[in-house]
């Protein structure tokens, strides 16, 4: 009798590996939910300061060295056994994240145009509000 459960388990296993692997597409301004995580898109003009957006608690930006906006990047969730739980484009600066639980993840960015390294920061959804952080491409331009 448990045989149904263990494929529906690999399934499921194989579903979130495919979902980690390709990045899906979140339109600008866009929201999505991709496994158990709440994911947006925004940072661009007088859409970013609608309040909707504040109920991500993480908030990931990119910027150049100098703290200038960087749009258009890949963006990759690995939760805390390094395993990767979702890769995501964005053609915003700022990618919102709904994290299942209060343990620290890490997200890698990826410019999509520009060939600055991959960088790398850990993330944990706050106690209250929304935590900000800010991965910075030092190359960038």
């Amino acid at each position: 009798m448990r045989l149904p459960l263990v494929i529906a388990a690999a399934f499921a296993l194989g579903a979130a590996t495919q979902a980690a692997a390709q990045p899906v597409t979140v339109p600008l301004d866009g929201e999505t939910t991709i496994g158990s995580v709440g994911v947006a898109c925004t940072g661009i003009g007088e859409t970013k300061n609608q309040p909707k957006w504040l109920a991500y608690p993480v908030r990931v930006e990119f910027a150049t060295a100098d703290r200038a906006y960087l749009a258009g990047e890949t963006l990759t969730l690995s939760g805390p056994g390094g395993h990767a739980l979702l890769s995501v484009n964005c053609e915003g600066p700022w990618v919102l994240l709904r994290l299942p639980d209060a343990r620290t993840y890490t997200v890698t960015a990826q410019l999509t145009d520009q060939p600055a390294a991959p960088r790398s920061t850990p993330v944990k959804t706050p106690k209250h509000g929304q935590a900000r952080f800010v991965i910075t491409f030092p190359d960038a331009h």
